[in-house]
């Protein structure tokens, strides 16, 4: 099973354009190849981020030797750092979940249309792309981003995990902020507000208070 599931990773990996810088993981004792970015080791599997976002876990014993040589001189300073405290829009769901459990931050989801909503592009480009905001939530938020584009052709598995939330979390319209807690539990749901960056923190601080 744990073999046809690397099968699978490898087929999608050849048809994702390579917009990582990624490392190539091998499948011990074949050609098999993987294209992505290494980033933890979670018990017995890796988990690598693959070219478009999205992560895959792989059975460390799957992988060549040299693989393992490089997780186990990477792990450390990988975790150590943990992505911990940085601005950065996540786009796999269960990753940003992970993230928000480990630095016990809540989670901002943007359900948004990257190329065609209007208010959405306003919201990021007053608020998101501000570094006042940028700066409080590197320390209070794990940013994720939910695109629904019309122009944009997304990956199949992150275009069926977005559908996914949109329909658990009735999502009517764009852009549609939901505020998470660490196990995907809605706390509070907002949209574009006028006044910029300072303001907008001062409604999500707002939300989040229990």
């Amino acid at each position: 099973m744990k073999t046809s599931a690397f099968l699978l990773i490898s087929v999608i990996s050849t048809i994702l354009p390579a917009t990582l810088q990624a490392r190539t993981w091998k499948e011990a004792g074949s050609d098999r190849t993987i294209e992505g970015d290494y980033v933890r080791t979670e018990g017995d599997q890796v988990l690598i981020r693959k070219p478009g976002g999205t992560t895959s876990k792989i059975a460390l014993s799957k992988l060549s030797e040299d693989d393992k040589k490089f997780v186990a001189g990477q792990a450390p300073a990988k975790e150590a750092a943990a992505d911990k405290d940085v601005f950065k829009w996540e786009t796999d769901f269960e990753l940003a979940k992970q993230r928000a459990k480990d630095e016990k931050k809540d989670l901002l989801v943007d359900f948004t249309g990257t190329d065609w909503c209007g208010w959405c592009i306003k919201l990021k480009k007053e608020v998101f792309d501000q570094p006042a905001f940028q700066e409080y939530a590197k320390k209070n938020l794990i940013m994720v981003e939910l695109d629904f584009p019309r122009k944009k052709v997304l990956p199949e598995e992150l275009k069926k995990q977005n559908a996914e939330l949109a329909k658990k979390y009735e999502i009517r319209g764009y852009p549609t902020i939901l505020l998470l807690n660490s196990k995907g539990r809605e706390v509070a749901r907002t949209g574009y507000q006028e006044g910029g960056p300072d303001k907008y923190i001062e409604h999500v601080k707002e939300l989040l208070k229990k």
